[in-house]
């Protein structure tokens, strides 16, 4: 799918994030292959780029996972549990 890319107002380079997780008033980015954990205040955030595959919205984001989030991105193949949850979602029938 491809990294998550965030472009916040203190530097200059985005940054290549796994995962980009919005909530309150707080952004939490993950990167999965050195376990990196980025939380950036969400007023210092000017731009997030991801690929549509990779939006996540209410329940698709559970609270095992990094503390939740009400939005955002991830590469969900970097991230199996998480992956496994959206398997789980889609076979609940309603």
């Amino acid at each position: 799918m491809g990294q998550i890319t965030l472009f916040t107002t203190s530097e200059y380079e985005p940054q290549a994030f796994d995962a980009v997780l919005f909530r309150d008033n707080l952004v939490v980015c993950v990167r999965a292959d050195d376990g990196l954990v980025r939380l950036v205040p969400v007023d210092k955030v000017n731009h997030v780029d991801g690929t549509a595959e990779s939006i996540l919205v209410d329940a698709e984001i559970p609270e095992s996972f990094y503390g939740g989030a009400e939005y955002g991105f991830a590469d969900t193949e970097q991230f199996p549990d998480l992956q496994a949850h959206l398997e789980d979602l889609q076979g609940e029938s309603y």
